[in-house]
């Protein structure tokens, strides 16, 4: 992966394509539950984190090298979420990450590789306590 760039996790597509006109047929979700896409994210996270190299194989040069940086840099970033102040009820805006689906199957696939071992202790407990 590129260091500066952030990690791409594809877009589930949800159309195919109908023989012989090669027509296009959309599923329509509009009827499904909410949470009908938690665990397609997930996997679909987790096989773009399987692309990569094992830790360890491959070349030594830094871009195949997975760092606690990189991996912090690919961590989902923060949205805002509005928060009531009890004393005088004006809304404060608190910054909170949201890992999403696909991130959580990213860093499934960074442990299975053998990544997250560059991770710090610290790092690890702000990923679980979020």
């Amino acid at each position: 992966p590129v260091p500066a760039e952030p990690f791409p996790v594809p877009d589930i597509v949800l159309a195919g394509r109908v023989p012989p006109t090669n027509a296009t047929l959309a599923l329509d979700t509009s009827n499904c539950p909410d949470d009908m896409s938690v665990w397609p994210e997930f996997h679909n996270g987790a096989a773009a984190g399987l692309r990569l190299l094992r830790a360890g194989e491959g070349r030594a040069e830094s871009m195949n090298q997975i760092t606690r940086t990189w991996i912090l840099y690919n961590k989902p970033a923060p949205r805002l979420q509005p928060q009531i102040n009890n004393n005088n009820n004006n809304p404060n805006a608190a910054s909170n990450t949201t890992p999403n689906h696909a991130h959580g199957g990213l860093l499934m696939a960074l442990g299975l590789r053998g990544h997250l071992s560059a991770l710090s202790m610290t790092d690890i407990y702000d990923y679980l306590t979020q």
